[in-house]
């Protein structure tokens, strides 16, 4: 379950006026698909992204003003019905207003169109009719013969970029790619991570991309088994790379913008919302606060608080996502006088 908390007066966190003037853009992407005709909510949204449009700030402060001037800021708790202690009729679950946060980025592959040379592990495109067998039963039945989208040369690499949802690919003649989400066969996913920890093969506070990657380097013969330990498969479909300085397209339709977009759970969050999110950084672990957008959406991102912070393109971008596992909470920001439960 999940609850708005309205706040009144200025929230209580402190974020850089360069981190403010930076999500402008952000926002003013996040309106040019919020306040199309055709989105369920765009009466609600109109009137802040009409104004967002007449307005060029050079200045942090003005964003913050902006949004302040414009939007009700609610504080986002998750409610715990199991946890609930016996109480009277009425009584509300426990509330926390604290969940995870972790990171993703668009990973950089060298690919091929045929299964050649070292090119053999296959990137799938989506079946015409829907797949519901686990990773493990599809190696085994071989049903997803013919469905090869592209191939790389590393299977882990492979399994990265299903997580992470799309990519671009380098090809062997020197042209470039993306290959964006296209289905999945429906399945829960499953931490591998989570996985080598249980098993004793990693230490849980340890556990990051790096870590799986060089365990995988060490236990080749075990790479299949650990792969397998997640039922959910991926399937992509091939897209222009467009322009090569911006990130992939969400699932909001318009592309991403590193350490600004963010995916969430769209039973929670309204898609294209601004939020203010307090965590910590990866690396360094110093606080993170900033004005996020909530431009995407995660196949194991689930629950209220639940958020997956987009870092860019390749291995440092990489670097980032793969260390970011902190808690954080969440604000959400709406136009004055909506309720935020009527934008899901």
């Amino acid at each position: 379950m999940v609850s708005y908390s309205l706040e009144t007066g200025a929230p209580a966190m402190a974020i850089a006026e360069a981190d403010w003037l930076a999500a402008w853009p952000a926002w003013l992407a996040s309106c040019r698909a919020l306040s199309t005709d055709h989105h369920p909510h765009h009466l609600a949204w109109d009137a802040v992204c009409t104004e967002s449009i007449f307005l060029a700030p050079s200045r942090g402060e003005q964003v913050r003003a902006f949004f302040a001037r414009n939007m009700d800021c609610y504080r986002v708790l998750a409610r715990d019905v199991a946890s609930t202690p016996a109480a009277g009729a009425g009584s509300l679950p426990l509330a926390s207003d604290t969940g995870l946060m972790t990171g993703y980025y668009e990973p950089v592959l060298d690919a091929s169109r045929e299964r050649a040379g070292p090119y053999v592990v296959p990137i799938y495109r989506a079946p015409a009719t829907s797949v519901t067998a686990s990773r493990r039963e599809l190696a085994v039945s071989g049903q997803l013969r013919g469905q090869e989208l592209l191939w790389v040369r590393d299977p882990v690499e492979a399994f990265f970029l299903e997580v992470q949802g799309s990519g671009r690919l380098r090809l062997t003649d020197g042209s470039w790619v993306r290959v964006a989400y296209a289905a999945s066969n429906g399945l829960e996913y499953r931490s591998i991570g989570r996985w080598l920890a249980d098993q004793g093969e990693l230490p849980a506070a340890q556990v990051s991309q790096q870590a799986i990657r060089s365990w995988a380097q060490n236990h080749p013969q075990r790479v299949r088994e650990m792969l397998e330990q997640n039922p959910r498969v991926v399937f992509f479909r091939e897209v222009p790379v467009g322009d090569p300085l911006a990130g992939p397209v969400g699932s909001l339709g318009v592309a991403l913008t590193p350490g600004i977009s963010v995916a969430v759970d769209p039973r929670f969050i309204p898609l294209g919302a601004p939020l203010l999110i307090d965590t910590r950084a990866p690396l360094s672990d110093a606080a993170l606060r900033r004005l996020a957008l909530a431009q995407d959406t995660g196949g194991a991102i689930r629950g209220p608080l639940r958020v997956d912070w987009f870092w860019g393109l390749g291995p440092d971008a990489g670097e980032i996502a793969g260390h970011q596992h902190a808690p954080g909470s969440v604000r959400l920001l709406v136009p004055h006088g909506v309720a935020p439960e009527t934008l899901l």
